[in-house]
């Protein structure tokens, strides 16, 4: 957990919009894509079916459903939802770390943050002045980056974390931006907007409005405020489960998605690390005092050749010099250190096959190998000149 201060990690991630250059891209290629797909499905309809297009096929109320607000209904809001959903699901997927890596910050709970700062400035604007078309850009700016921030952080956090929930929240705000899109067209100046009034715009708005009861600048405002209010009740309702999620702490066995970062936990006791003992039931202990003079016994037969094992120990691997023995000085301290080295690597079987020659068997004297020192039988086995040990 990083110790960051909260107006260090705002300032992240207000810096983190230089990295979303692709939303701004993908929201201009989405709304001229969807106004050629709008225009070409209406001209089509009313070209090959034009009996359909006008057929009543139900009444809800007072509104007659034609053929035309039943293609509205499919094509022009239920497909570029599916495929809005699909393709902002694709870019924060984490499929090769785009989002861990665009989206490292320490507490994401402040991705939303700007985009929400702004989106409650521009509809306390809608409110006091209106919706007017300036305060309609805004809203809807404020809304379509407050989406994505919201899902990204819905992505990265452990509790209520459910893609497909993301995936259902892109569709209806996509959903919800096309109706805007589809109020606002017949607006449109020169070419475009005669040909959306060809293609059966008009009409379908017409429909939608009188049902609806209300005005088409006050519906826009309602449409682009939807993805707001989806993520503020989204990120509500994360924070009331987080927060209960975190009184149940700490959780036996947290499993999370790669993208995810893990709850804000107390550390959780591992069984497989040492630790104090745990008590003994009346049973066992009752067992244990029972068998305590033999559990005794055992144990001072255990310690005693522990002890004897470790004198022996340190006793083949440590030289100790007592007070009348002299200190040795730095060459007859290296020379025990190899001669200890060498008589731990010996395998035993030197004596064994040691080659005597006629003369060495008979002679008083041996002579080093390695600086050619007579040393005397009866002396030590190591050479008092060099230090090497003197195979006999």
């Amino acid at each position: 957990m990083s110790d960051r201060p909260p107006a260090e990690e705002l300032r992240r991630s207000v810096a983190v919009l230089a990295t979303e250059w692709w939303l701004v891209g993908g929201v201009l290629a989405g709304y001229v894509t969807y106004g050629v797909w709008v225009i070409g499905t209406g001209i089509a309809l009313d070209a090959f079916a034009p009996a359909l297009a006008t057929t009543s096929l139900t009444t809800v109320g007072q509104t007659a459903v034609t053929g035309l607000v039943v293609l509205a209904a499919v094509a022009w809001l239920l497909v570029p939802a599916v495929g809005a959903a699909w393709l902002l699901d694709r870019q924060l997927s984490n499929l090769s770390g785009n989002l861990v890596s665009q989206y490292s910050i320490d507490h994401p709970g402040v991705l939303p943050a700007p985009s929400g700062v702004l989106m409650l400035l521009a509809g306390a604007a809608a409110l006091a002045v209106g919706p007017r078309t300036p305060v309609l850009v805004v809203m809807t700016v404020a809304s379509v980056h407050l989406l994505v921030r919201t899902v990204a952080f819905g992505r990265r956090v452990y509790s209520f974390s459910y893609r497909p929930l993301f995936t259902a929240l892109s569709a209806v705000s996509t959903a919800a931006f096309a109706a805007a899109w589809l109020v606002q067209a017949p607006g449109l100046p020169g070419p475009v907007g005669t040909r959306v009034t060809d293609a059966g715009v008009g009409t379908v708005v017409e429909t939608g409005l009188g049902a609806a009861g209300i005005a088409p600048g006050t519906a826009t405002g309602y449409l682009v405020a939807v993805p707001a209010l989806l993520s503020g009740l989204y990120l509500v309702t994360q924070a009331v489960l987080a927060r209960r999620i975190r009184a149940k702490a700490p959780l036996a066995n947290p499993v999370k998605r790669a993208e995810q970062r893990y709850p804000i936990m107390p550390p959780v006791a591992d069984s497989s690390r040492p630790g104090p003992p745990e008590p003994s039931t009346n049973g066992a202990s009752a067992a244990a005092t029972t068998d305590s003079p033999s559990t005794d016994a055992k144990s001072t037969e255990k310690q005693s050749s522990g002890a004897t094992a470790n004198t022996t120990e340190d006793s083949s691997h440590t030289r100790v010099f007592t007070t009348d023995e002299p200190i040795p000085d730095d060459d007859e301290a290296m020379a025990a250190v190899r001669g200890e080295r060498e008589e731990q690597e010996d395998d035993g079987w030197i004596d064994d096959t040691a080659i005597f020659s006629p003369d060495g068997a008979t002679s008083s004297d041996d002579e080093c190998g390695s600086c050619g020192e007579e040393i005397p039988r009866e002396s030590v086995t190591f050479c008092p000149n060099c230090g090497e040990r003197i195979r006999r």
